[in-house]
């Protein structure tokens, strides 16, 4: 097969240079191994709106920042430059999503898939449908994806089989980071201790192709719809109900917070920086917690020198000093929604009217991690504050520009979704900006930001043009 052959000869040209050196996709040190973790489905999940205590790390309080309006921290919690490299092999193999993937309408016209293997070695079929109430409407379609797919993590290239045991032919193969189109989970021949199986699609040289792949090559992705319906319907009705504000502090404008004392954050890992400070009491003397710039809330009262809030994220009455809430700043109209779902590193995009909720787009993305020097995005419900056709970005650790991130919408602080970041260029003492870049084969494997939600820059701008920041919100589920 001409994917094959490509990827062998140009396997060979490389092996000098790239070695076992090349950078890939890896999980996260905590993430279970592929081959060892159950499926679980979206009813088995629990609810995950207060965020779980976490360890904060040290000294975030201390990174470089600018108060420029166009200038933000480091948004990356990986080198970028690894993601280019990453992405320029996957281009090289002729492996990426716009080679490989398939779409969710090409699943539904497939004949039989549950045929060549017994029902008894069937343990889950996947026919992922969206909820009754989602109209399908979807307008941005540059990059199939099914609803149910498979992440390749396998460090090598993985081989998918005609049948589910090793001895059997060959059909196909991909790569690390490759996403494909997921039908049933079954057992086979056993390999590293595991026997189960995954019945996949994915595109060979234009042609839908389907075989068996081991566990051990990765790990199952979806699209949590009903979860994302739930939100939608929750943050509808508490619209109906009234007006919400949001907190306001971006670059601590309206003040900074007081400290906990641990490293800039709270005991749920909430930053200091960009955030208000939510009190158990009308008391500056209470125990508070962090209310990142951004998050919904709903005014209950006046409290003299605080208002007393409803803040559904946390499902927590705080009060919050009045300097950090404009309660002329309301989320009245709402009509535009991007759900982040930062477990399984997707997101889809919704129109509201009337009792319609209509699916206008769903892809892949990227969220924060965290770590010494970056953020994971923050869980909750946010308005969309503002749109900005590009912004810049601080280095590691410095308060040099790096580059810029186009087609932003911030949501929660500096956190903003937005398309590829770029990395200026320099010649003769001068930045140079070598243009959008589109693509990063990274996208939709695991967090890699800071803070932000990356997503193609094509997506991103589509978000950009789409979103009146009025009307809008930004949820995060996970």
């Amino acid at each position: 097969m001409l994917k094959k052959l490509l990827s062998s000869v140009i396997a060979l040209l490389l092996v000098t240079l790239v070695a076992c050196s090349f950078p890939r996709v890896e999980p996260p040190d905590t993430e279970i191994p592929p081959n060892s973790q159950p499926h679980q489905e979206e009813g088995e999940q629990q609810d995950q709106r207060t965020p779980v205590p976490t360890q904060p790390p040290e000294n975030l309080d201390d990174l470089p920042n600018s108060d420029e309006d166009s200038v933000e921290e480091n948004i990356n919690g990986f080198d970028i430059s690894d993601d280019h490299d990453i992405t320029r092999q996957a281009e090289s193999l002729l492996m990426t999503q716009i080679n490989t993937a398939v779409d969710q309408t090409e699943i539904a016209q497939l004949p039989e898939i549950n045929t060549n293997n017994s029902s008894d070695d069937i343990v889950m079929v996947y026919e992922k449908q969206l909820p009754e109430q989602i109209t399908y409407g979807v307008q941005y379609e540059k990059y199939n994806l099914t609803y149910d797919y498979f992440l390749i993590t396998s460090e090598n290239e993985i081989t998918i089989y005609e049948n589910p045991n090793l001895n059997s032919r060959e059909i196909c193969s991909a790569i690390n980071s490759e996403k494909l189109a997921l039908h049933q989970k079954l057992t086979g021949q056993s390999q590293n201790g595991s026997d189960i199986w995954y019945k996949v699609s994915c595109k060979e040289n234009d042609k839908l192709v389907t075989g068996y792949i081991h566990s051990s090559a990765g790990t199952t992705r979806t699209f949590q719809f009903n979860k994302m319906l739930d939100a939608i319907q929750d943050l509808q009705s508490q619209v109906s109900e009234g007006k919400l504000n949001h907190v306001s502090n971006y670059k601590n404008v309206n003040g900074v917070p007081p400290d906990k004392g641990q490293g800039g954050t709270d005991e749920f890992g909430m930053r200091i920086y960009q955030s208000a400070p939510g009190y158990l009491q009308a008391d500056t003397q209470s125990d508070f917690r962090y209310v990142p710039d951004g998050m919904l809330v709903r005014i209950l009262e006046d409290s003299g020198e605080f208002y007393r809030t409803e803040v559904d994220s946390y499902n927590q009455e705080l009060y919050i000093p009045k300097n950090f809430i404009d309660p002329n700043d309301a989320l009245t109209d709402f009509s535009q929604v991007v759900v982040i779902d930062r477990k399984q590193q997707n997101q889809a995009t919704f129109e509201l009217s009337g009792n319609e909720i209509r699916m206008i787009s769903y892809t892949l993305s990227t969220t924060g991690v965290g770590g010494p020097s970056s953020f994971e995005t923050p869980l909750g419900t946010y308005k969309t504050i503002e749109k900005k056709e590009r912004f810049q970005y601080l280095k590691k650790d410095s308060n040099e520009i790096a580059g810029y991130a186009p087609y932003a919408i911030r949501f929660c602080g500096g956190a903003y979704i937005h398309g590829v970041p770029v990395n200026y260029e320099e010649k003769d003492g001068e930045l140079i900006d070598p243009g959008i870049i589109e693509y990063l084969q990274t996208i939709g494997t695991f967090p890699r930001s800071s803070m932000c939600v990356r997503n193609f820059s094509s997506h991103a701008e589509f978000l950009y043009n789409w979103i009146e920041p009025t009307n809008g919100a930004v949820i995060v589920i996970e």
